[in-house]
């Protein structure tokens, strides 16, 4: 792979935070803030320079790259992306430096931690905040896409459709296909999301913010508070209409067109039986207002994190598990994902038929196709990479200073990229109460967690062993 391979897209990223850095001072003066307009037009410089030299010094070169070079491109994007993006929010003195930062890698990974509420911020900060949260959904999809399918080698359609053809030998090649695809149906869903906002009496500023944070599964929102009360019942219902169309598997919007029997694709299944399972939980310790239950299941499965009333989980355990399983293969969500727990809950299915019949065969199907040990190596691997993960991440907080139910909780909120887990399960101060030497520890379990960094690792690994 030539440095070309991983610069060119890298700039071609930093122009378009210029663009959305300029698009945001243009916010702020209509918002009645054009006091912060110089801090977006600040930060569009320093994104526009560095891109325009790389996009011109690269001109005219042939770039191509394997999947696994493009996540070298993945893992810079992600680490200086929110770095720039951060300078707004320390540059208007709402935060210090690494406050900034923390704010910045929560909105891009779409994880939706936030420091300050939106009542103690300029709106402009808030559109900054959210339109980071959008862009950071495309770049995850397009991710998984482009990149993460053409990993899954032996993995039986988790993220391959009619959408794209993967190339192995050079992903790049099909990047800007993959990314007017992807953009047109992200923008598409975002849109009607948008107007149903809008017709159901939200101003312009609210619906806009709602409906990136919707369909990101960021979870932010213009105003503190549950969504009910602040926004009514009929914005709250297209709300989480938003966060089911942002955690489903994005191929199946371009899918459907031609079959309509993926409907009755397993992670829809697996969403509802998560989102059913836990409503029922819920009801079971507040049996009174079911329909505030299932959308507050639903809000949580989606690693969105919304709150219907604003009040903490009746079953915060349960809130937890579901959020890191999280929700469908090439979405918004964050999460284990629950295309690989229903291909070790099919291979579990198998082992023990065979403990009962040793004689017998009993093949691991998903979608039709039959999945290679290789591939389930990998998915083993991936989960106990996690979970590792959780667990060195969690004492790694504690050593911070954090008792350890907070740090748990926080690095199970980052590494599942579901920022108001944390606000709905403990209470209190929430994310107001991490240590500055703890931030660095998880933004890096935020970047983890979208990036799937150990996903791919295990795809390696496998590949390795089939070799």
């Amino acid at each position: 792979m030539t440095l070309a391979a991983l610069l060119r897209p890298l700039g071609a990223l930093w122009v378009l935070v210029a663009l959305v850095a300029i698009l945001a001072a243009i916010a702020a003066a209509a918002v009645g803030e054009g006091h912060l307009a110089p801090f977006f037009m600040f930060t569009a410089g320093i994104a526009l320079v560095p891109g325009v030299l790389v996009l011109s010094a690269t001109s005219g070169m042939r770039i191509g790259a394997s999947a696994l070079d493009a996540l070298g491109l993945a893992l810079l994007a992600w680490v200086t992306t929110p770095a720039i993006a951060a300078l707004p929010f320390w540059l208007t003195g709402y935060f210090d430096p690494i406050d900034a930062l923390f704010e910045a890698y929560s909105a891009v990974t779409t994880t939706g931690a936030t420091l300050l509420p939106p009542d103690d911020l300029p709106r402009a900060l808030i559109f900054w905040r959210a339109i980071l949260a959008w862009l950071g959904g495309y770049a995850t999809l397009l991710l998984a896409i482009a990149v993460f399918a053409a990993l899954d080698r032996d993995v039986p359609a988790i993220r391959r459709s009619a959408l794209l053809t993967i190339r192995q030998d050079n992903v790049f090649s099909h990047l800007p296909q993959a990314g007017q695809r992807v953009g047109l149906i992200y923008a598409v869903v975002t849109s009607f999301v948008w107007l149903g906002l809008l017709l159901a009496g939200n101003g312009l500023f609210d619906a806009t913010v709602l409906a990136m944070g919707a369909i990101s599964t960021s979870g932010y929102a213009p105003a503190p508070g549950g969504l009910i009360s602040t926004f009514g019942g009929v914005s709250t219902l297209v709300v989480a209409l938003g966060c089911l169309a942002g955690s489903v598997n994005i191929s199946l919007f371009w899918d459907v067109l031609r079959d309509r029997s993926v409907l009755k694709d397993p992670d829809l299944v697996g969403m509802a039986a998560l989102i059913a399972g836990l409503a029922v939980l819920y009801g079971l310790a507040q049996p009174e207002a079911v329909h505030r239950h299932v959308l507050d299941a639903l809000f949580m499965v989606t690693t969105a994190g919304y709150s219907v009333t604003g009040a903490l989980s009746p079953v915060p355990i349960a809130a937890v598990f579901v959020a890191l399983i999280g929700g469908a293969a090439a979405s918004t969500t964050g999460g284990v994902k629950i295309s690989r727990i229903l291909l070790l809950w099919r291979r579990m299915g198998s082992e023990l038929a065979v403990l009962s019949d040793p004689s017998s065969i009993v093949p691991v199907t998903f979608r039709g196709r039959s999945a290679r040990d290789s591939a389930l190596i990998g998915i083993w691997a991936y989960v106990l990479g996690f979970v590792a993960c959780l667990g060195l991440g969690s004492l790694a907080l504690t050593l911070t200073g954090l008792d350890f139910e907070t740090a748990f909780l926080a690095n199970a909120a980052a590494l599942a990229n579901t920022g108001p887990l944390l606000n709905e399960v403990q209470g209190g101060a929430g994310w107001r109460d991490v240590t500055d030497m703890a931030k660095p520890i998880l933004i890096s379990a935020m970047i983890l967690g979208r990036l799937e960094v150990l996903a791919a690792i295990a795809a390696i690994w496998a590949l390795f062993i089939r070799n």
